[in-house]
Parts: C-alpha cells; structure tokens; sequence
C-alpha cells in the first residue's frame, strides 16, 4: 500500500464520518416534531377505531380516546406522551380534519369521513 493510498482512504474515512455526524445532526434537529407527528398519527389511529363502535364524537370524547398515548423513535430512547388529554385532543383534530380522516357534523361534533 502506497502512501498515496493511504491518505486517501484517510480522506474518504474524514468524509464518511463528516456525513454520518451531519445527519445525525439533522435527525436530532428534527426529533421533537417527528415525536409529535408520529403521536398524532398515533392517536388520529386510535379515534378512528373508536368511531366505528361511536360514530359522532365531540372534543370530550376524543381527549378520552388519547388519554396516556405515547410515541416514540425505535433509533432514539426520547419518548412523548399525551399529558393534558383536553389541550391535545385540540390539536388531533385540526390534525384529524387536515388530512380528511373527520368532517365537522355541528355543534363540536364530529364523524368519520365517509
């Protein structure tokens, strides 16, 4: 092995590791709405099911449903978790109506989209 090679294998490990730790800088950056994104998933999932046994459901009802959801990411031990079930139930469905899982049935009820 020639000196030239090894200076750049060298080279080539410095660039690998430079691009390992820059993304795991960006996954870091970006956990805490990851965390939050996948709990709304989760309990956008949960109120689903629940509606097939409850078909209309007002903001009450739904922070029932998420009460205790947890989240989390498989690479990282930073969990979420639903602590204030009535302030979160606000944001699941403004969730739940963005993506067109819910539609609006009145008085602060609402239904499965059908």
């Amino acid at each position: 092995m020639t000196v030239t090679q090894k200076i750049i294998g060298i080279f080539l490990f410095a660039i690998v590791t430079a691009i390992l730790y820059l993304w795991g800088l960006k996954k870091s950056a970006t956990q805490a709405q990851d965390l939050e994104r996948i709990l709304l998933s989760k309990c956008a999932q949960k109120v689903m099911c629940a509606m097939k046994q409850k078909p209309l459901m007002d903001q009450k009802g739904i922070a029932e449903q998420i009460t205790g959801m947890k989240a989390g990411l498989f690479w990282s031990r930073q969990r979420i978790q639903v602590n204030n079930p009535q302030e979160f139930a606000k944001k699941v469905i403004a969730y739940m109506l963005e993506q067109q899982l819910l539609e609006d049935a009145g008085g602060l009820r609402y239904r499965r989209k059908q």
